[in-house]
């Protein structure tokens, strides 16, 4: 058995690195979950890879692969361990106290990681710290949440919930600044030109959040409020528009789930109602839009996949006796999403773009505890971190794949 394992290693390595500017949680910049250009369909075969290490705690981010045989990994004890194929390559440690206050994001030659401390941290690929900005309030002093840092090309967009924005070149060197003075979303996205969408929040409990879209400089070209809804989901920016999803609140009635989609100049394409809140939003090469909703259910919960073409026009829906616990996972032909039966029991469901129909089930039952936020690598692997330990799940192919393709 140790000979099997030591040659599906050895083919494993025989593999041709692949690089690309690397995505984490929602993606790409544009987080439109959508790796049609790694693979047709999402692997099937699992793989789990303990690791050793001095700093041995679980994942506390999503794990970001930097290329198709090198992830880094930040763990709960306040290092990032960078893993090529079984084996630890590198660690960095923040100084004491001081954990990763975000998802990590990198360029195409620096990795950047934001500590609770507000201090942006940039590091080579090699793992040598080459700059390091205080630019946030840290945690303890009752800072946060951050913004999910923005990757680009050369450099990195942070920032936090109280309005405040950084944009950074891979230098070190402050581009732009800003303070909205309004609570910003989470999420900030980007389309293929580096300009920004997020989101702001309304300040009273029947206003509608505003979409304001920022160009590459920080100037802001146009700002949309959104009547009495409040997003409910993070956007997602495509070729031709922006899908934004939430709730429409009204004072006589429950809130109504609505999906509407902006072109980017600000205009309102089209608008619909969906059955169940929205929770995340993918897009496809093709600008159709997949947006999953979730509702608790009767003892039970319930989460659905709801698909619309560019005109929006539902082609199909399906549901889950489940609650999908992040977004639809895009390749060319189908896509992936993990879910929590009501049981408890995890499990990775396969559909087909074509028609919703589901494909497969892959039970992940006897899996360790997993931080259920995957990564996708260049070559259309998929990781997932373990929460109660160092170590990845990987979804991926036959190691010697490699040596015919």
């Amino acid at each position: 058995m140790s000979g099997i394992l030591l040659l599906a290693f050895f083919l494993w390595g025989c593999q041709q690195e692949r690089w690309n500017v690397p995505t984490t949680l929602g993606g790409s910049p544009a987080r439109t979950h959508n790796y049609a250009s790694t693979a047709p369909e999402p692997p099937r075969l699992l793989f789990l890879i303990p690791l050793s290490h001095s700093d041995s705690s679980g994942c506390l981010q999503p794990p970001l692969p930097l290329s198709s045989r090198l992830t880094i990994v930040a763990t709960t004890q306040g290092s990032l361990v960078a893993i090529s194929g079984a084996e630890v390559a590198w660690s960095f440690r923040f100084p004491q106290g001081v954990t990763a206050g975000a998802a990590l994001a990198a360029d195409t030659a620096t990795l950047y990681a934001l500590g609770t401390d507000g201090t942006l941290y940039a590091l080579s690929f090699e793992g040598r710290l080459r700059w390091q900005k205080l630019l946030l309030e840290a945690f303890s002093s009752g800072g946060g949440p951050y913004l999910q840092p923005l990757p680009f090309t050369d450099g990195v967009l942070i920032g936090d919930a109280t309005g405040r924005l950084y944009r950074l070149s891979s230098s070190g060197a402050l581009l732009w600044e800003q303070h909205r003075r309004t609570t910003l979303e989470r999420y900030p996205v980007a389309d293929s030109d580096g300009s920004i969408v997020v989101g702001a929040k309304g300040q009273g409990e029947l206003d509608g959040d505003t979409v304001i879209f920022l160009e590459s400089t920080g100037h802001q070209r146009w700002a949309r409020p959104l009547i009495q809804t409040q997003l409910s989901c993070p956007m997602s920016v495509g070729k031709r528009f922006l899908a934004v999803g939430g709730l429409h609140l009204s004072p006589a009635n429950d809130p109504v789930p609505v999906l509407h989609t902006f072109s980017k100049t600000g205009d309102l394409l089209w608008s619909r109602v969906l059955p169940a809140p929205p929770r995340w939003i993918s897009l496809d090469d093709s600008n159709n839009v997949y947006v999953v909703v979730h509702s608790p259910g009767v003892g039970e919960p319930i989460s659905g996949v709801l698909c619309f073409n560019a005109h929006g026009h539902q082609r199909w829906h399906m549901y889950l006796r489940a609650s999908i616990a992040g977004p639809l996972l895009l390749f060319r032909t189908a896509a992936l999403a993990f879910a929590l039966e009501g049981n408890g029991a995890l499990g990775a469901y396969i559909f087909s773009l074509h028609d919703g129909s589901l494909k497969e089930a892959i039970s992940l039952e006897e899996a360790p505890p997993l931080l259920l936020q995957p990564a996708v690598t260049p070559d259309g692997s998929l990781l997932l971190g373990w929460s109660s330990r160092l170590g990845l799940l990987r979804f991926g192919e036959h190691p010697w794949r490699w040596l015919f393709f």
